[in-house]
């Protein structure tokens, strides 16, 4: 029987498919709007700029960097060394003079030498490039994870932001339909007015079923008015999703069917949250790799272009250029780079058991969302059965009020019995579509 049951409905899902499609063509339309201009998902396109231009920088770490720079000095007193060539070269020039018999040969006076350099200037292009990092390599491997990373979580505020923009959408026009069942109801409420005005003046009535019928007009009358401000709400938050004016006007197709369930066997595995939970896992391993290439040596060459002497004069002594090789290796740091190590190893078992997890609770929301919208479902064909129910359960109060085969309390129960089930039946139709809406959020299944 259930069988049957289910059949019957798949049945009738189908033939309002055409409606789901009609109604899909604008909702999509303001899907790709609000996938355009939607502030927030603006605010994370930047992030993942930024994420790129850092890549790029990381990259640039391979690269020679050339620096220019200059110096000049200017010095006076401190340290001096003593060069006696006067006490060395005299004795020597004196017995010079003696045998030349002339006086060719002058005395010397000893020299002190200061050790700064008075009126020096050294200027010079240095290029310098790392022939041996692994941090930098590990760095630039980090900033591709993080993008990918980044590009998932882009993704899965996307199809946050379309579950909400369809939950807005669906919200506005089911009270638009709160709505125009309450115009149908006062319609009746002032059509059973005047029916009871007639009677009353004819004495077929007492007065009392005039004031109620006046009361159920003014109620009805204050519901529709709160509708309408609610509409006036849920139209400026839809708007708001889309970055448009509040007061925007909102386009909703006349009809739409329950959309359908469709490929049931997705259980999630598309989620761009796991691939966010996988980038994590491989940032934390590349980490924990570039904890451990602190143990290794970094080998850097350079290169100096440049000119120096006495300032302002430049001669064939003055240019130079010096090449050289640089290797650094730390050999103890007090076990500060072996509990970083650790840290990092904490923090990527940590990342891997989250990532289980996270498989395991969104194959469970895809199977409660698969159940929730299966129910939803069978209570909105149960709400168009009790509706319609209601509809002939009216009319023929109607007809026996008339004919004074009925009370006038049996009438506005049916009124009311109509009215309320109309409303449920348009929150259940409602309760529908946000039920697909979250499947369609659980499966990741909608192509953007």
């Amino acid at each position: 029987m259930r069988k049957i049951k289910r059949t019957l409905l798949m049945v009738a899902l189908f033939a309002s498919m055409p409606f789901y499609l009609r109604a899909q063509s604008t909702l999509a339309k303001y899907l790709d709007e609000a996938l355009r201009n939607n502030l927030g998902l603006q605010s994370a396109d930047f992030a993942l700029e930024k994420s790129l231009y850092a890549l790029k920088e990381a990259k640039g770490l391979f690269l020679p960097d050339v620096n220019f720079s200059t110096q000049y000095l200017a010095s006076g007193g401190g340290r001096k060394i003593e060069i006696p060539v006067g006490d060395l070269l005299n004795p020597v020039y004196t017995s010079l003079n003696n045998l030349t018999g002339s006086t060719k040969f002058p005395q010397i006076e000893n020299v002190s030498q200061t050790f700064n350099p008075n009126n020096y200037y050294d200027a010079k292009v240095r290029t310098s490039m790392p022939l041996f990092n692994a941090e930098i390599t590990y760095n630039t491997r980090i900033r591709g994870a993080q993008i990918s990373l980044q590009q998932a979580q882009l993704s899965v505020y996307k199809r946050e932001l379309i579950k909400n923009v369809k939950v807005a959408y669906y919200t506005y026009q089911q009270i638009l339909g709160t709505i125009s069942i309450l115009e149908n109801g006062l319609i009746i409420a002032t059509e059973n007015l005047r029916i009871n005005q007639t009677l009353v003046k004819n004495g077929k009535a007492i007065r009392t079923v005039v004031s109620r019928a006046e009361n159920e007009v003014t109620g009805l009358q204050a519901q529709l008015q709160e509708a309408r401000l609610q509409v006036v709400s849920a139209a400026g938050y839809f708007n708001f999703l889309l970055n448009k004016p509040l007061n925007a006007v909102v386009d909703i197709d006349a009809n739409t069917g329950i959309p359908l369930l469709g490929d049931t066997t997705t259980t999630g595995s598309r989620r761009e949250e796991l691939v966010a939970y996988a980038s994590v896992v491989k940032v934390r391993s590349l980490e924990t790799g570039m904890r451990k290439s602190a143990y290794l040596p970094k080998i850097n060459t350079f290169l100096d272009l440049g000119a120096q002497g006495d300032f302002l004069t430049i001669n064939r002594q003055s240019p130079y250029y010096l090449l050289g090789v640089t290797a650094s290796w730390q050999i103890f740091a007090g076990n500060q780079n072996k509990n970083r190590i650790q840290q990092a190893a904490v923090e990527q078992k940590s990342a891997e058991s989250q990532a289980v997890e996270a498989e395991k609770r969104l194959a469970l929301e895809a199977l409660t969302a698969t159940n929730t919208y299966h129910a939803a479902v069978e209570n909105y064909t149960a709400a168009v059965s009790q509706a319609s129910l209601s509809k002939q359960y009216l009319k023929d109060e109607q007809r026996l009020y008339k004919e004074g085969q009925a009370l006038y309390l049996e009438l506005l129960d049916a009124q009311s019995r109509l009215i309320s089930d109309d409303i449920k039946q348009s929150i259940a139709f409602l309760t529908v579509q946000i039920r697909h809406a979250e499947l369609e959020r659980a499966k990741a299944s909608y192509q953007f």
